[in-house]
């Protein structure tokens, strides 16, 4: 019998009008976005539905739009349960709400945070990210390592699936990478639309701040493994998942390592709970034979509930 993956997206799925149809249409759903409204600091379901002010892609916003969006899908789905969670990134802290690791309205605070301290350690316009494609991460590496000085670094970040290797640190090396990224080989680099050096060691200057508000928060075991960004393993020890969810911070993500790792366990349906369906190409181009779902908004909540 085939295993079944629930995994979570990250920070660049969110849109402006994420989850409405749930909070106008879903009981569950409406529960748990007002309980995500009611534990942060500011009009997260107007920025979410609305984005009148045109803040939602700063990072401390998106963090608890996006954490919010795939539970309120998850508990619109009934909660049900998965052999393995996995998210990519952001979407990891979604995994460890399913799997019963931290509550909801405790994590809502913990993304809160997590996206507050980043933007504070780095201003706009210091860190950021590109996605490279057509390369390995044997050449992405190498270029990185050629590119970087004491002064400013570029390192891999995201190993998303073959020949896309998302890198990240300072502004000015992601720059020089993409100007330089066809003399390097790349088919492509395109800078991403985001506000910091995420996943690379830049962020480690967030760690100790990071772990000591986390560790105020109670951390249980897992019910099912979770599938972790570090080491692309699935872990159940709520202090191990816990240590890694800090080293997330600074290290890469390893996506292409998660799913080899899944498939090998048995997993042969990944199901995607949240905006857009980037996970589910990756996983795609990762392994072509198992089988996608996608669970974006209400129409494939009631899909799902008909044949689950």
């Amino acid at each position: 019998m085939g295993k079944t993956v629930f995994m979570f997206p990250g920070q660049g799925a969110q849109k402006v009008g994420m989850a409405e149809d749930l909070y106008q249409t879903d009981e569950a759903a409406t529960h748990i976005l007002n309980q995500a409204q009611a534990a942060v600091d500011f009009d997260l379901l107007n920025t979410m539905f609305k984005d009148e002010q045109g803040v939602l892609g700063q990072t401390e916003n998106t963090q608890p739009a996006l954490l919010a969006h795939s539970i309120a899908l998850y508990e619109a789905m009934g909660r049900p349960k998965a052999d393995f969670t996995i998210g990519h990134s952001l979407g990891e802290y979604s995994s460890l709400v399913m799997s019963g690791v931290l509550k909801f309205e405790d994590v809502i605070k913990i993304v809160r945070r997590r996206g507050a301290l980043m933007a504070e350690a780095f201003p706009d316009g210091v860190g950021s990210m590109a996605a490279v494609l057509g390369l390995s991460f044997d050449e992405v590496k190498s270029i990185c390592e050629q590119l970087s000085t004491k002064e400013a670094i570029v390192e891999p970040a995201n190993i998303n699936c073959p020949g896309q290797i998302v890198v990240s640190g300072h502004k000015s090396k992601i720059d020089e990478f993409a100007s330089k990224g066809k003399a390097f080989g790349a088919k492509r680099v395109m800078p991403l639309q985001v506000s910091g050096p995420f996943h690379s060691s830049m962020m480690q200057v967030i760690e100790n701040d990071f772990e000591a508000y986390t560790s105020t928060f109670e951390w249980s075991d897992a019910e099912v493994p979770v599938v972790q960004n570090v080491h692309a393993k699935g872990e159940q020890a709520a202090a191990t998942i816990h240590e890694n969810m800090i080293k997330q911070l600074y290290s890469p993500v390893q996506f292409i390592d998660s799913v080899e790792w899944l498939i090998e366990q048995g997993a042969d349906h990944f199901v995607e709970i949240g905006p857009g369906k980037v996970l589910s190409g990756l996983v795609k181009k990762i392994d072509r034979n198992v089988k996608l779902t996608s669970i974006q908004t209400i129409e494939d909540v009631k899909e799902w509930l008909k044949h689950d």
